[in-house]
């Protein structure tokens, strides 16, 4: 007897982990165990099973409501709350289970787990219907520098609070994702175990939560690609449209206690009736987007550099881009072999003409035969390793060619389009009206730009100005040598305060009378490293002229505004697109762009749709209309722009001989656009379409020409600049100045 009920318990023990290994498989995701995060399963454990405790919690409730009634003399009683709590549960629990049975029923139930009693038995629902998002509420930025040590103990914390400090005998959630994108088993179980996230909705859902603080912080684009793989794989799992409407229940003060609101089938926390913000305003916002992604089983536009297709199971994969522009193509492997004996392509698109084993390396050459889309390349290399004998090993290894990247990035723009429910306008501009010709260009940059001052135009009316020694005061053509100057604009007037003196100029143009800084010492910009943003190389001008305001989008004539007016090489030091941080590859590239685009609109003759007609400047050191002009506190600041800037120094991009206008942006949903589908441009031919390597969970930007974050990723696959530049915009040359 004492035998057949050992082999019992060790069928059922046997039974719950299968059912629970089995339930946790969702093909295409990883997902990090409890044991690999060190769960300390000890805290679920009981010494008695939950029936026994659960009765010896009912007696004692029991016996505070007969101490409670004895102790009631009609005055305000503690017992008249007891007893409505219970009743109101009963009453919500009897309608739900009568009216939403399929919803509230579970499947199995467990009050064991590795022969330990559970202080919360586990409860299976295998018809799950909604998945419900959620954030831990904490601020992710020391898990970004504690790396995967410090999100583990964090992940302790989460499962002490949820299980002691709460009550809720483990983690709430099915699912935790943190700021690198790993997706972490949550409760035990897995997905169809019932969470403890959202009263009253616990059974038919499956909980998902995001480590961070989304009402202060935004979610990684990793936690989003992960967010979108694990529903869309869970979607798959359990039959459920993400986008189609379903019911949630939410606690009233009236019988029967519980009422219906209708929501998304994939939601956030707030939406399931709860008196909650989360998952955050940066992340609800996003959750439109989620369920477009997860609906059409897109996992993200990520497209990976290190994929194979083949069933092969001695594959090395071998990183690195490798980017053919002609139909031929010869490159270098790091593969260790003493010797080849053949080399056989295993893709239909190509053929492999030779291959040689040097100095560690495998050296190949590659003929195109038809149209390669994004897989990996791979192919069977034959070695001899003795005796007559030989052995194959395949390897693969990113490949792209130029003339298949049009069609590549034509498919993937038609794709997001039809994702994303777009419609595009049939419309045809001309961009260039003037094309910019190499003497135009020299003249150009040994000359001067004039920049206007945005928010120091728009947002402030008195401006305290010194310079690096005296300063030379030009007011209306008359020339002073001033120690410092006040300038305050009100009602279309120019108020200008000098020692004793005051008067009110139609234009002023201030500089310092050695050559140094300009400096606006009134001009509370943000700083780094304790240097404020507020000195200038050449000179700044208060003159009227018109100006697009941004908020309004209209234009505004004849206001005073500040124009800094200095040598363009000057302004190139202080254009801040990039970070130290960014390659100097990258580095150099950025600023490379933002010369060119400067160069283009340094003719007025090529409009820029910023810049109102009339206009006496050229460029605004505002970003979300022209580029981020930092003045002169960036050579103070930075140390690697100054290198990145010797590298282009002599340097420009042409396109059949002139200046082309070469739009760039922060990161793409996996392509970037082309200028004739996103801005109606017919005279740019070199703005295609392109797949992007490294995208975010979408468009950051405008999505014409370089993504500034896939440029980054190709740099550090050692990339030249002029490599990218012809990636991104086919068909420019970088021609280098005498």
């Amino acid at each position: 007897m004492y035998r057949k009920y050992l082999l019992w318990m060790l069928l059922i023990v046997l039974s719950v982990g299968s059912v629970f290994a089995s339930d946790r498989n969702l093909p295409g995701v990883t997902i990090i165990s409890r044991a690999q995060w060190w769960a300390n399963e000890s805290l679920r454990y009981s010494t008695l099973p939950a029936s026994k405790v659960n009765a010896i919690v009912k007696a004692q409730q029991d016996a505070q409501i007969q101490q409670l009634q004895s102790s009631d003399d009609g005055s305000d009683n503690p017992l008249r709350n007891v007893l409505q709590q219970r009743y109101e549960t009963l009453m919500a629990n009897d309608y739900l289970n009568a009216n939403f049975s399929g919803e509230e029923s579970t499947d199995a139930y467990y009050e064991t787990f590795n022969g330990n009693y559970l202080k919360w038995p586990i409860s299976i629902h295998n018809n799950k219907t909604k998945i419900v998002i959620h954030h831990t509420a904490e601020d992710y930025t020391s898990l970004l520098s504690g790396w995967l040590a410090a999100v583990k103990t964090d992940l302790q914390n989460i499962y002490k609070y949820h299980t002691i400090t709460k009550g809720r005998w483990d983690i709430g959630y099915n699912f935790i994702i943190d700021p690198f994108g790993n997706i972490y088993e949550g409760r035990a179980g897995g997905p169809g175990t019932v969470g403890a996230h959202a009263a009253r909705n616990n059974t038919s859902s499956i909980g998902i939560s995001l480590m961070g603080n989304f009402n202060i912080q935004k979610p990684t684009d990793a936690q989003l690609q992960a967010l979108v793989l694990l529903s869309t794989a869970l979607a798959k799992k359990y039959h459920i449209d993400p986008t189609a409407k379903v019911s949630y229940f939410k606690p009233t003060d009236r019988p029967p206690y519980v009422t219906t609101v209708t929501s998304y089938a994939l939601a956030g926390h707030r939406d399931d009736g709860q008196a909650t913000s989360c998952p955050g305003t940066n992340l609800y916002s996003l959750l439109p987007q989620i369920r477009l992604q997860v609906r059409n089983g897109l996992v993200s536009a990520l497209l990976t550099n290190a994929t194979t297709s083949w069933s092969t199971a001695n594959i090395t994969v071998l990183t690195g881009l490798h980017y053919a522009t002609t139909g031929k193509i010869t490159f270098t492997l790091p593969v260790s072999l003493p010797a080849v004996t053949s080399c056989t392509g295993l893709d239909t698109w190509f053929v492999v003409d030779s291959c040689v084993v040097k100095s560690g390396s495998l050296t190949l050459s590659l003929t195109r035969k038809g149209f390669v889309n994004l897989t990996t390349r791979a192919i069977k290399i034959t070695s001899p390793i003795g005796k007559g004998k030989s052995a194959d090993m395949v390897v693969s290894f990113p490949l792209l060619w130029s003339s298949d990247l049009t069609k590549i990035g034509a498919s993937l723009e038609s794709t997001y389009i039809k994702n994303n429910s777009l419609s595009l306008a049939e419309m045809d501009v001309v961009k260039i009206t003037h094309k910019i010709l190499l003497p135009e260009i020299k003249s150009y940059l040994s000359g001067m730009i004039s920049v206007l001052l945005y928010d120091l135009s728009m947002n402030y009316h008195r401006r305290e100005i010194s310079c690096d020694g005296m300063c030379r005061l030009s007011t209306d053509g008359v020339v002073t040598k001033e120690d410092s100057v006040v300038l305050e604009s009100y009602n279309n007037y120019l108020y200008l305060s000098s020692g004793e003196n005051s008067m009110t100029p139609t234009k002023v143009e201030i500089s310092a009378w050695s050559g140094w800084l300009v400096k606006i010492t009134s001009y509370a910009r943000a700083s780094y490293g304790g240097t404020p943003r507020n000195s200038f190389h050449g000179s700044l001008i208060f003159k009227q002229n018109p100006v697009k305001d941004l908020s309004s989008g209209g234009v505004i004539e004849n206001r005073f505004v500040i124009i800094n007016r200095l040598p363009f090489s000057d302004y190139m030091r202080g254009i801040w697109e990039t970070s130290d941080t960014d390659s100097m590859t990258k580095q150099s590239l950025v600023l490379m762009l933002a010369k060119m685009y400067a160069l283009f609109y340094m003719n007025p003759a090529n409009i820029h749709p910023s810049i109102p007609s009339g206009a006496s400047y050229t460029a605004i050191d505002n970003p979300d209309m022209f580029q981020k002009y930092v003045g002169a506190w960036r050579e103070k600041t930075s140390k690697t722009s100054p290198q990145a800037l010797a590298l282009i120094q002599n340097s420009v991009v042409l396109y059949s001989g002139y200046v082309p206008i070469l739009p760039y942006f922060s990161c793409s949903a996996g392509f970037t656009w082309s200028a004739k589908d996103k801005r109606w441009w017919r005279d740019t031919p070199y703005l295609q379409s392109r797949p992007d390597f490294v995208p975010c969970f979408d468009f950051d930007g405008h999505g014409v020409g370089l993504s500034g974050k896939g440029s980054q990723y190709l740099a550090l696959q050692w990339w030249s600049l002029e490599k990218i530049l012809n990636y991104y915009y086919p068909g420019v040359s970088l021609t280098v100045m005498k």
